[in-house]
């Protein structure tokens, strides 16, 4: 579905001040694990979280007064709908100021896929617009301010390999790990995250797995590979029986040599880790061979 040309003109206005570029890397989860549901009908979770190089493009104009967004991707909506737009409106309503901008998102990461773009860019905007308009919000003011606007927003604010724990606003640094690279193969079929949730059937709280041990302890001696091969996601342990089309995705990464691989949030996205950039191409050259055209092949780095 295309979305409505675009009047040229309403950006005349927008003109006299300088155009703001900047970029939001995406993300992918080395561990996830679900361990309650809370009372708010939310669920605790346990994660790590590590950003990779993979970015959308955002480009913002400031105006004398409303807010608009638009995207250049059919399946984002423009507009109010838009988490861009709320951020603007959310740090607008905290500041009270009446000041406007005008934010054009170029997609590079794909939308729907378990890569956090859209928080991404919600996060990322709270941070230029809270510098533009000069409001010297707090750190604890801005992660407040993500929270309300999504689980994964606090997390890019600060955007450094992490461990996440309530919702994902409850936010430790870890060391990170070496340089890799990641191969993302998103498939062409969704996964709703709340068919995904209902999934899990988490009745009651519990520790989170095992691997999360591991994981840190990997994490503290720089150590890829045992990184790699610790790698945990309950969701995928839940859907990959469920959907064969994703444990083909899996089995190829685990069939071509790869360091580990894991499926990123609820999906639909598959990362497969490997040393090199070479590597990774060659991978992704692999996998455009082998799956249909209307999957979305990607690669990226840890190092941003």
């Amino acid at each position: 579905m295309r979305k409505p040309e675009r009047n040229p003109n309403e950006y005349r206005v927008t003109l006299k001040f300088p155009e703001i570029i900047y970029t939001s890397p995406c993300k992918f989860n080395l561990f996830l694990d679900v361990i309650d549901r809370r009372a708010d009908d939310f669920h605790e979770v346990v994660t790590i979280i590590e950003p990779l190089s993979l970015h959308d493009i955002l480009h913002l104009r400031e105006t004398a007064g409303e807010i608009k967004v638009y995207t250049d991707h059919p399946g984002i909506p423009d507009g109010p709908d838009n988490i861009v737009y709320q951020a603007a409106q959310l740090i607008r309503e905290e500041s009270g100021i009446k000041r406007g901008v005008v934010i054009r998102i170029e997609k590079m990461v794909p939308a729907a896929a378990g890569l956090g773009g859209g928080s991404a860019n919600a996060a990322r905007t709270l941070l230029r617009l809270n510098e533009l308009w000069e409001l010297n919000l707090s750190p604890q003011t801005m992660v407040r301010l993500g929270g309300q606007l999504g689980s994964d927003v606090p997390f890019f604010l600060n955007p450094t390999t992490s461990l996440c724990r309530g919702r994902g606003e409850e936010i430790t640094p870890l060391p990170p790990p070496p340089g890799f690279w990641a191969v993302l193969i998103k498939p062409s079929f969704p996964i709703s995250t709340h068919w995904a949730y209902e999934e899990l059937a988490i009745s009651g709280s519990r520790p989170p797995h095992r691997k999360l041990k591991v994981i840190i302890e990997a994490l503290n001696s720089s150590d890829l590979s045992g990184l790699g091969s610790s790698l945990y996601n309950i969701f995928q342990e839940v859907l990959e029986p469920k959907i064969p089309r994703l444990h083909e995705i899996l089995n190829f990464f685990r069939n071509n040599n790869t360091l580990g691989t894991i499926l990123s949030g609820s999906g639909s996205t598959v990362v497969g880790l490997v040393a090199t950039e070479p590597e990774a191409q060659a991978l992704a050259d692999r996998a455009r061979s082998e799956f249909p055209s209307d999957y979305l092949f990607r690669i990226a780095t840890n190092s941003i």
